[in-house]
């Protein structure tokens, strides 16, 4: 059963991707976000629209398709649709460098069996929230796409809470700072030891919790 967590996730949905935006320096706000989805006049950015009508189709995709393996087809789907007409080469595998904004780092060329492997043993991971900010840290950090990296980290760990009735994953907007340096020391250190802890207490809202 997981009707509740997938409520929670259609209740949620503007919210959801009101964060995600923020977390991509976006700055759109709720009201704004909640316009574009309902197809209202509002002055944005052709960017902005693009980003918010993608991540809409994204989780209508992720809500559909709960049971479907967490592998890299699935990874490559999610980044397809996020990045449509907003970046070239989406839902394909990065084969030229990146660099990330804050840091000197510089992730490696990602090679496709390691992520399959990776990919596979972190889906062994018995203890539900764990599995999902790992593949959240794993995604995040390999940058195995040109852009929306991060978009498809969120996605993957809500399809795992969400399919196992746990909740929903969300960046607070007043963490989000505290977040992004965590996510900089971890992409600099590989430990995701600390980001993890902070992600189980701040960014898992869970059905078990009641809601204000």
């Amino acid at each position: 059963m997981r009707d509740s967590a997938i409520e929670m996730a259609k209740r949620l949905l503007v919210d959801s991707i009101w964060k995600s935006a923020n977390l991509e320096g976006l700055g759109t706000t709720f009201p704004k976000t909640e316009a574009i989805l309902a197809n209202a006049i509002t002055t944005t950015k052709t960017e902005e629209v693009l980003f918010i009508i993608n991540m809409k189709r994204a989780w209508q995709f992720l809500l559909d398709n709960l049971d479907y393996s967490n592998n890299l087809m699935l990874l490559r789907e999610y980044n397809k649709i996020v990045g449509e007409l907003l970046f070239d080469y989406a839902g394909e595998i990065r084969t030229i460098p990146v660099q990330i904004g804050g840091t000197s780092w510089e992730p490696e060329l990602p090679h496709t069996g390691i992520i399959i492997d990776t990919l596979e043993s972190i889906d062994q991971i018995a203890d539900i929230e764990l599995k999902a900010l790992k593949y959240f840290c794993y995604v995040a950090r390999t940058q195995m796409f040109i852009d929306g990296n991060k978009r498809v980290a969120q996605l993957i760990a809500n399809k795992i809470l969400i399919q196992n009735n746990v909740g929903i994953f969300q960046i607070p907007i007043d963490k989000l700072e505290e977040f992004k340096t965590l996510l900089l020391e971890f992409y600099e250190s590989g430990n995701d030891k600390e980001i993890i802890d902070f992600m189980q207490s701040w960014c898992i809202k869970r059905i078990c919790v009641s809601e204000e």
